[in-house]
């Protein structure tokens, strides 16, 4: 017994090393690493991303509508790193002699897509919140040249922002004429999840005219939700459609859920983006209108069957409110066509005006219907 006790041992410890090779090989033969060239779009490999040789065309039979979109877009995909210095005590900015004992804050690296939609002006379209409090952004094309951004601008409710690089003739990508992808119709993501540049992901349009939460506390309207492969890292990279034109921002995703994901739309995007090009900001509209609910007594006593509308209870002074005509007791039922329930339902729409914007209110008043044209202003310093 004793001497078979050794062999019993060695027995043991090569069985345990053929486990543990095993193992390491059936955990890495899937693994491969990310192959980009200087110049090229994007080609799908089993495990990797790849790129063919600037001037190639994918061999006979290969070439299709996603191929195309690929090919049409792909360079004007970007690559977005950044870097957020992190106050770890939460003291803010502190005096040199208090950093030698607490150390200067903590970087974090984040990393997101974009889009180029000005190739001669450098101006690149990604998500506020991929972007959000970063010292540092650097952006990386698909030929691996790479740029220094500088943000333009950011408007958090529709978590959009555009950032500027320094470039000469880059490629870009541009926005389709109908803004209203039809449900069920095919589309392309393009972005960079998990690092993986330019990676192409096809689906359909799902649904269309969802609300999600924003991650600045507010909700994102109008969005779209497709079934394409989004994940971390996709966010600010174009949703297209097959002719290669950007129909949304991929933004989001379900995390528990399996092809549910959602890009803030063009119709949304174009007034931000136009905004954000011609002042660097958000021009913030203002009504001078304060509202409030209607109870079912108030409702009969206006002469309205049912409570409905939005009641106007004041109306400041020189505002774009007064200048238009409204009035204190008036009830806003509609606004450019669309029925307002309430308060909230007001509000929404016109958070979302635009300045120089004109919307057609339908007002209740001394038991009838009237007509008046609210043009919206800039908020004056005072009340941003």
């Amino acid at each position: 017994m004793r001497k078979s006790l050794p062999v019993l041992i060695a027995f043991f410890i090569v069985g345990l090393l053929g486990v543990l090779t095993g193992a390491w090989l059936v955990a890495h033969r899937h693994s491969g690493p990310a192959y980009v060239a200087s110049q090229g779009t994007a080609a799908v490999a089993p495990g990797k991303t790849g790129v063919l040789p600037s001037g190639s065309l994918p061999a006979a039979g290969e070439d299709n509508a996603v191929t195309r979109v690929a090919r049409r877009v792909g360079q004007a995909v970007v690559n977005i790193d950044t870097i957020v210095y992190e106050d770890r005590f939460g003291f803010g900015t502190m005096p040199g002699f208090f950093r030698r004992f607490f150390g200067d804050p903590m970087p974090t690296q984040g990393q997101g897509s974009g889009v180029i939609v000005d190739g001669k002006k450098g101006y690149v379209l990604t998500n506020n919140h991929v972007v959000q409090n970063a010292s540092e952004i650097r952006v990386t094309l698909l030929n691996r040249q790479t740029y220094d951004a500088k943000l333009v601008g950011a408007y958090p409710i529709s978590d959009i922002a555009l950032l500027k690089i320094e470039g000469k003739d880059l490629p870009e990508a541009e926005f389709a004429p109908d803004l209203d992808p039809v449900v069920g119709s095919w589309v392309v993501a393009i972005g960079n999840p998990f690092g993986f540049q330019n990676t192409v992901t096809v689906g359909v349009v799902s649904a269309t005219g969802r609300s999600l939460r924003a991650p600045s506390g507010g909700e994102l309207e109008d969005m779209i939700q497709t079934d394409a492969a989004i994940n971390p890292g996709n966010s600010g990279g174009p949703l297209c459609n097959m002719d290669g034109q950007i129909v949304g921002l991929n933004t989001a995703i379900i995390p528990y859920g399996q092809g549910i994901g959602f890009a803030i739309s063009a119709r949304s995007i174009r007034p931000v983006l136009d905004e954000l090009q011609k002042y660097g900001r958000m021009r913030r509209p203002w009504t001078g209108l304060y509202f409030s609910d209607l109870s079912d007594r108030l409702a009969r006593r206006l002469g309205l069957e049912r409570p409905r509308g939005a009641l106007v209870v004041e109306v400041v002074a020189d505002s774009p409110a007064e200048k238009c005509g409204l009035k204190p007791g008036d009830v806003v039922l509609e606004i450019n066509g669309k029925e307002v329930a309430d308060v909230d339902a007001a509000l929404s729409v016109l958070r979302r005006a635009l300045v120089g914007q004109k919307l057609s209110l339908s007002v209740w008043r001394g038991a009838k219907k009237t007509t008046l044209t609210l043009a919206m202003e800039e908020a004056p310093e005072t009340r941003r």
